[in-house]
């Protein structure tokens, strides 16, 4: 693709070189690493947009070649609307990174050729379902009766059962909670001990530092007693604390959802232990359990009351937007509190 960077314009020296690692690291930085990946799909898909086209793309590009792209995305590449649209939203980007400013994709023909994608997907006589199910207090219920019956250790069953409740009940994206890899964790990313403190209301506050949103001090989490259901997310964090502090595990900077041997609950562990909990209830792929299917939870069970909670309570559930935890002031903890007791009225109907 043609167009260069304006970074390319530096001299090239051993100090221009330095600086042009650290912007690149600092820009590396300004997103979570799952975006970025986002980005890099668009990318590539813009690269064999030009080879199919056999076409040499000019930066910035014109709305005739986008308007190309997003059909070459729906048509050739079978791919569904929200796909092509997040593919316009990396072109976007690289448009940024390689200095032509902003790109403006609004575009009403563009536009149109989503939504007739939209609706031709909804006409079909054989529409493709969402293959992930939300999870609710049923299917929560369930994993935990497949944990006690698991035969894992004690430390192991509370490790999985913490992190599912504790992301069900916040409506956590799992990424936001869960280190990468089983024996290594970034601190920024991951949930530690030192980010979760206990209040006097017998309540959690959790602190995200390195959210997906980027907010600049991260983002908090409220979590509260669920009672009557064998389900609680406090009691479940308390046990696990102890548990950990009992065998010696506990630490302030290491990672909440860490297994006996020192290894780390991963995204990827806790979807092979979903998937085969729900075996006996799901037909995989069709219906799927994954790690998402948590942070989908509660705004799927409030959607069905919309007399019960607005839709600023259910955007804000899990995401109170802070500057930092001295402004967490107590008004926004009785608003989260007022949005819970909604919740706990759903959870309950």
């Amino acid at each position: 693709m043609a167009g260069q960077s304006p970074l390319a314009s530096l001299e090239e020296s051993p100090a221009c070189d330095l600086l042009l690692g650290n912007l690149c690291g600092l820009i590396s930085a300004s997103l979570a690493k799952s975006t970025w990946e986002k980005y890099s799909s668009g990318w590539r898909a813009l690269e064999e947009f030009e080879k199919f086209t056999k076409m040499v793309l000019k930066f910035p590009l014109s709305k005739d070649i986008l308007r190309a792209f997003v059909t070459y995305c729906l048509t050739i590449r079978k791919l569904q609307p929200s796909s092509a649209r997040a593919y316009l939203s990396a072109i976007s980007a690289l448009h940024r990174i390689k200095g032509f400013g902003n790109l403006e994709i609004k575009d009403d023909l563009i536009s149109a050729a989503l939504k007739g994608a939209g609706n031709i997907i909804a006409s079909s006589p054989n529409p493709p379902t969402n293959t992930r199910r939300a999870m609710t207090l049923q299917l929560l219920k369930h994993l935990g009766h497949k944990l006690s019956i698991s035969g894992w250790s004690r430390c192991t069953t509370q490790t999985v059962w913490t992190a599912c409740t504790v992301a069900f009940f916040t409506s956590a994206r799992m990424g936001e909670l869960l280190p990468e890899e089983e024996h290594n964790f970034d601190p920024s990313s991951t949930l530690t001990w030192d980010c979760v403190k206990y209040r006097e209301d017998k309540s959690f506050l959790l602190h995200l530092r390195q959210p997906k949103s980027c907010n600049k001090e991260g983002d908090f989490l409220d979590l509260f007693q669920f009672k009557g259901h064998n389900c609680c997310p406090v009691k479940a964090l308390c046990k696990l604390m102890q548990i950990q502090k009992e065998t010696g595990l506990w630490n302030p900077g290491a990672p909440v959802f860490t297994f006996q041997n020192g290894s780390f609950l991963t995204l990827k562990k806790l979807n092979k232990i979903l998937r085969e909990a729900f075996a006996d209830i799901c037909q995989y792929p069709k219906n799927s359990i994954a790690c998402h299917s948590f942070r989908a939870g509660i705004p799927s069970i409030l959607n069905k009351f919309p007399e019960l909670a607005s839709s600023d309570d259910i955007k804000g559930w899990g995401r109170w937007n802070s500057d930092c935890f001295q402004t967490y002031t107590r008004l926004r903890i009785d608003q989260k509190k007022k949005i819970f007791s909604k919740i706990e009225w759903a959870l309950n109907a």
